[in-house]
């Protein structure tokens, strides 16, 4: 394929920003069109209402028999998903970072609830600071995240979280024929490494890769690696 003509769409996750993509733009810029939309959630904008929007912004960006990549992380892998089920014929390549797709009513119902003392926690620097080193925030990115997480209310917190945990595999998957790529860093969470097996099982060409020594956060945590990972599979 031309590389020069072929489009990147990068999806951050929740709780951070378009710049947690910055070195993967800085990257593949030289030779691909990147694309990195934002989001936000209200109770009019969640997973499903996002990948549309995106889409038609999308629509208006690519070029005819254009090749398109698409990349989610966490959250933006939900909406990632939705948009190749919705339309499987845009895409060439999808990459699938450390998505939850396991609905859980019972978890839902008792973490939901809870947001509204947890989220006052973010609001403290040094517990931000924290943070940030848990999911990997370069230091030139703390204030940005710092200010994310100081603006994000109860009710947003709930709909993130509420939307997380009911998340599950989108209807016209099935109908997606291109390369598939799902990493997980080998140190998350088990119902993320149960929702990857659950994706793999799904998609019938997909390709299952475990990152040694990461938790959440493998586009940040090794950016260098990532972007290793992800030229070699453009071009497998």
């Amino acid at each position: 394929m031309e590389s020069k003509q072929a489009l990147i769409v990068f999806i951050h996750g929740a709780g951070v920003g378009g710049w947690m993509w910055d070195k993967q733009v800085d990257h593949f810029s030289q030779s691909f069109d990147c694309f990195v939309p934002t989001y936000t959630f209200s109770k009019d904008q969640l997973v499903n209402e996002w990948a549309d929007l995106f889409l038609t912004e999308l629509q208006e960006r690519m070029q005819k028999d254009q090749h398109v990549i698409l990349i989610g992380f966490s959250m933006g892998s939900q909406i990632a998903l939705e948009m190749c089920a919705r339309k499987p014929d845009w895409f060439h390549l999808v990459m699938f970072n450390s998505g939850y797709i396991e609905p859980r009513r019972f978890l839902r119902k008792m973490v939901v609830p809870l947001m509204l003392l947890f989220n006052i926690l973010p609001k403290s620097r040094a517990f931000s600071q924290k943070q940030a080193k848990e999911l990997y925030i370069p230091d030139e990115h703390f204030e940005a995240y710092f200010a994310g997480a100081k603006n994000v209310t109860n009710a947003e917190l709930q709909l993130i979280m509420n939307e997380n945990l009911s998340y599950d595999l989108p209807d016209g998957l099935d109908r997606y024929k291109g390369k598939f790529l799902i990493t997980i860093g080998e140190k998350e969470e088990k119902l993320l490494a149960n929702s990857v097996q659950k994706i793999q099982q799904a998609v019938s060409q997909s390709e299952l890769r475990s990152i040694p020594n990461v938790k959440h956060g493998f586009p940040l945590a090794k950016p260098d690696e990532f972007n290793t990972i992800l030229e070699e599979w453009i071009n497998k």
